[in-house]
């Protein structure tokens, strides 16, 4: 175990401040709608050439939009869709719109204050299905907030995604049937048995159809857990050394006085792509992130780093790019 810690201590050093090379970058210019004032973006995935991301308005009080825009990799372009899931009169039909690809590529919504599963049509208009990844006419293994992340289809009607206990409990990988109404449990998401509440444990999880296994980064601990869909762990990967101060929980504000470590994961059927940071929020612009990819065994395969300037959500096109958003502007990595 000690080896082993020397040599997670050596891979994240050596991917930091005396790395040498530089990963090149492409910033996209902007076509179609025009972006609003950006606080955050929340989310992002791709199916094909198109990206989805969901962001927070400078002026927008906590609500969640979604657009769709179409890359063109060939000329460095991006062209931006208007407000998905928007009706006449200013409604819209998720005010927290999470999006997903089904199994058969098609570009679903589900919405997190409601778990209502929604359909795409005319590029961005919202269709009901009728179905709910959770109601109250679920069998539950125990009480569960309607607030769910990610959200990945695994079969006709059935479901892999992060579901949380109500009131700050514990956060679990979950499975759900709609055909039975039937949610269960694939383990809990905790870095250690004292810490069992979702907020330390804060984190985003990922979905191989092709090994049919499950990847979770923790936020505030440099680990990355490979599963599978019966919960038994693959490979926790660690890329960094322990930060997090468990007296900081004290803190309303606790996750800024913490080091950040995976503040984004991404995939594809054959690798994991992990971007992390290594410093608070307030440094994210004075340190360069690095990129890790590891494949579905938990082998770290690279590492890209001295990127540019920050950055903050990640998605991959496929093998060999990815898609970033660096808070002003669309890229592309190439790997």
């Amino acid at each position: 175990m000690k080896i082993l810690s020397v040599i997670a201590l050596y891979l994240f050093m050596s991917g930091c401040a005396n790395a040498q090379s530089t990963t090149t970058t492409a910033k996209l210019e902007i076509s179609g709608e025009p972006l609003p004032a950006i606080r955050h973006v929340t989310d992002m995935k791709v199916s094909c050439d198109t990206l989805l991301f969901v962001f927070e308005c400078e002026d927008g009080y906590g609500q969640r939009l979604l657009r769709r825009a179409i890359i063109d990799s060939t000329n460095n372009t991006i062209s931006i869709s208007s407000d998905m899931g928007k009706r006449e009169h200013g409604y819209y039909a998720s005010y927290m719109p999470y999006p997903f690809i089904s199994d058969n590529d098609a570009i679903r919504v589900v919405g997190q204050d409601d778990c209502e599963i929604f359909t795409v049509e005319n590029d961005t208009a919202f269709v009901r299905t009728r179905q709910y990844l959770m109601d109250s006419n679920s069998t539950v293994p125990f009480p569960l907030s309607q607030y769910v992340q990610d959200v990945y289809m695994t079969g006709t009607d059935k479901y892999v995604f992060i579901g949380r206990e109500p009131n700050g409990g514990r956060q679990y990988a979950m499975t759900a049937d709609l055909t039975t109404s039937k949610i269960d449990t694939i383990r809990q998401i905790n870095i250690y048995p004292e810490l069992q509440t979702w907020m330390p444990n804060a984190g985003e999880m990922v979905y191989s159809d092709k090994h049919n296994r499950l990847a979770f980064a923790y936020k505030l601990h440099p680990v990355i857990e490979i599963f599978d869909t019966d919960g038994n762990i693959i490979k926790s990967v660690k890329i960094g050394e322990d930060t997090f101060d468990p007296k900081t929980l004290e803190e309303g504000d606790f996750e800024t006085l913490n080091s950040l470590h995976t503040v984004d994961l991404t995939y594809t059927s054959d690798y994991i792509y992990a971007l992390h940071w290594g410093c608070g929020y307030s440094d994210a612009d004075k340190y360069a992130p690095t990129i890790y990819k590891i494949d579905w065994n938990g082998k770290v395969i690279d590492r890209y780093f001295n990127i540019p300037y920050p950055l903050y959500r990640i998605a991959a096109l496929d093998n060999t790019r990815l898609i970033a958003w660096n808070g002003n502007n669309f890229i592309i990595i190439p790997l």
